[in-house]
């Protein structure tokens, strides 16, 4: 959460860079955002569109509630009649209503199977997306991981605008997850020659003057104060 404490706790940490600490602020702000749009989604009671089978499933339930609607008006005629009349019908309806349930049955464990084949493979994306610029010790890769999906329970959201997202009980992406990891202490075992932080920043006047520019180089980075970057990184500032 983007709040007093992870502001104190991020921008007193020499050991890492400017350009790190904006990508921890901006992380921050996205998952802060995502948060306030999955509350808002479930306040207005947001419903996921219907897969094309479903869909198509739906219009033949129309026939088949047309169909038990005319055996029950031919089973309360028969009711009126003998009752081998009345225990035909009652079989008829039964066996329905069995095909109907095992129609949806089946329908719904495709379904699912599908879907959990699709989310896996989005879920191997974000980890490759999140991973592709670490430099891991050889041997160390799926080790680092493991430990980053042991530390996170990550499930999958329909963001707005965004797609599908995995997201953690912060409202981070596996991709923020994994840069935060490597960012540690314990991360960095993981990563061959780690980044140990940027060089001393000067005062707030530094090297930007007037206005906040939305781009600045790793060098002018370094020159600005923590107050700046925070300014930089909320703004959307890119490093370039």
């Amino acid at each position: 959460m983007l709040n007093e404490e992870f502001l104190s706790g991020l921008l007193g940490n020499e050991e890492i860079s400017a350009e790190d600490k904006i990508k921890q602020i901006i992380a921050e702000h996205e998952a802060d955002t995502r948060g306030l749009l999955q509350k808002r989604d479930e306040l207005l009671g947001s419903e996921k569109k219907l897969k094309e089978k479903i869909l198509a499933f739906e219009k033949g339930n129309e026939e088949y509630n047309s169909k038990i609607k005319g055996l029950e008006e031919m089973l309360e005629k028969a009711n009126n009649g003998d009752q081998k009349a009345k225990e035909f019908y009652e079989t008829k309806l039964a066996d329905l209503q069995k095909n109907y349930d095992g129609q949806i049955s089946n329908l719904t464990s495709e379904r699912d199977q599908y879907k959990n084949l699709h989310l896996a493979s989005l879920r191997e994306k974000a980890i490759e997306e999140g991973i592709k610029d670490l430099n891991f010790v050889p041997g160390l890769k799926q080790g680092f991981i493991a430990r980053v999906l042991s530390l996170n329970h990550f499930e999958p959201q329909d963001i707005p605008g965004q797609g599908m997202k995995f997201l953690n009980q912060e409202n981070h992406t596996i991709e923020e997850a994994i840069n935060s990891f490597a960012l540690t202490s314990e991360g960095k075992a993981y990563i061959a020659n780690p980044s140990t932080g940027g060089g001393a920043r000067g005062s707030s006047g530094g090297a930007i003057y007037g206005g906040m520019p939305k781009q600045v180089s790793s060098q002018q980075l370094n020159t600005m104060s923590d107050e700046q970057i925070m300014e930089f990184a909320l703004k959307g500032g890119q490093v370039v």
